[in-house]
């Protein structure tokens, strides 16, 4: 995605490479990313799988924003419609779910209307007579101008009529983009094909467009450490294949433009999976209580969330849970320490944590097939949760020392004086000095 404008072409670029899953300990195994920071640290996950998007652009946490899972609670949501969903679940019953689940999946991403779903809905592993009481979270990207109730980085650009390119997360696919992917992770085994695809459209675009910003999203790192766990020698090949990409990314920068300056974060790390749990046979099963009549139970990978319809069943499930070593529920003081204490309830009445290294499974995400062997998700303040984050900028002194870990919401303050756009009154504290 590019925006342009009518101004003379910039002599500055920043740009700001998020590095998913790029735990905090990489940076020590790359040779390009060390060499050019002149800061690093550690960055501390906002809690939830996709409260990092507002945290970033915009430096929010998840209760200013209610965006912290992938899916919540909302029977009133437009992208699992009843009429959808009622003929997959008599269908089931002559033929393979995973066939309806891919047409499904395909229906959904022509006919929505809404952004997010357009581009990423897949028909997990849900129920298909659940899917009409869940919504996604996000309904835009992040670079719209409704993405939040408060500005973005990209809302920002706009105002100040900067030119910026976007290869961040649901950015439109290219061509044959999408084949291209599957094609390379099947038969050649090529794991680093999206990221690779991602820098050669930056490197045809750059000279092109001459923005004032660009944003580059690499994956690899996450989906590899999933499959494979962090300490792979997968993933310690996706390390250095980013390394050079980066390095590509930074060279032809410098081609174009007088000063560049960086701003490099992971989203999140990586944790070693090392046990797995059934939340039905270990838990639910046995209880007087049962979905969906009683309660509502939604398996993410990393914890459990429930929505009660009973106060009987509540009761029940959280005396439960109280007895289980695996996992904690997320009380009063969680919440407001996680900043998830939310308004409403679509994030879940109950949310029962995992501990460190542990998933449920099966799960509405990967099923019931083979646990994944990394996972994130997890208290923000475990280590190997934590990401890299770094900054490459010859002319500016820090205000934080080297090595400092911070929150994913002082991502936005940093990059906002990176770039040299008004802090106002952003929540966060920023890495360079005012």
């Amino acid at each position: 995605m590019a925006v342009r404008s009518d101004k003379p072409a910039p002599q500055a670029l920043t740009l700001f490479i998020i590095l998913d899953a790029f735990r905090h300990d990489y940076l020590s195994r790359t040779r390009y990313l060390e060499s050019i920071a002149h800061w690093r640290g550690r960055v501390r996950e906002t809690f939830g799988f996709i409260s990092t998007r507002p945290a970033m652009c915009a430096g929010v946490h998840p209760q200013q924003t209610n965006i912290c899972f992938e899916y919540q609670f909302k029977p009133e949501g437009r992208t699992f419609r009843p009429w959808l969903c009622r003929p997959l679940a008599l269908a089931q019953k002559i033929v393979p779910p995973r066939y309806l689940r891919f047409a499904a999946t395909a229906w959904i991403r022509m006919t929505s209307r809404a952004a997010v779903p357009r581009r990423t809905a897949l028909v997990g592993n849900m129920p298909f007579d659940r899917l009409p009481l869940f919504e996604y979270a996000e309904q835009r990207l992040q670079t719209d101008g409704a993405y939040l109730s408060v500005p973005t980085i990209y809302d920002l650009l706009r105002a100040n009529q900067q030119r910026f390119l976007y290869y961040g997360f649901a950015r439109p696919k290219r061509g044959f983009e999408t084949l291209k992917r599957l094609y390379s992770t099947l038969m050649t085994g090529d794991l680093l094909e999206a990221d690779r695809t991602m820098v050669a459209h930056y490197l045809a675009d750059l000279p092109r467009y001459r923005p004032d910003f660009a944003h580059l999203h690499f994956s690899a790192c996450d989906w590899i450490g999933h499959r494979f766990g962090p300490d792979s020698a997968e993933v310690q090949a996706a390390i250095r294949g980013v390394d050079a990409l980066v390095e590509q990314v930074h060279h032809e920068a410098l081609r174009h433009y007088k000063t560049v300056r960086m701003l490099i974060t992971a989203d999140h790390g990586m944790v070693n999976v090392v046990e797995h749990h059934n939340l039905d046979a270990q838990v639910l099963q046995g209880l007087p209580y049962a979905e969906p009549d009683d309660y509502i139970a939604f398996r993410d990978s990393t914890a459990a969330r429930f929505w009660f319809f009973k106060p009987a069943a509540e009761q029940a499930v959280r005396k439960r849970l109280e007895d289980i070593p695996w996992g904690t529920i997320i009380d009063d003081d969680a919440k407001r320490r996680y900043r998830i204490d939310f308004a409403d309830n679509a994030n879940g009445d109950l949310i029962f944590l995992l501990n460190p290294g542990v998933v449920l499974m099966p799960n509405y995400y990967q099923g019931d097939g083979a646990p994944p062997k990394g996972m994130h998700g997890y208290d923000p303040d475990v280590p190997d949760n934590q990401g890299a984050i770094l900054i490459h900028h010859e002319q500016r002194e820090f205000a934080e020392p080297v090595g400092a870990t911070l929150d994913l919401v002082d991502v936005f303050p940093t990059l906002l004086d990176l770039h040299g756009l008004p802090r106002g009154g952003v929540e966060g504290r920023s890495v360079l000095t005012s």
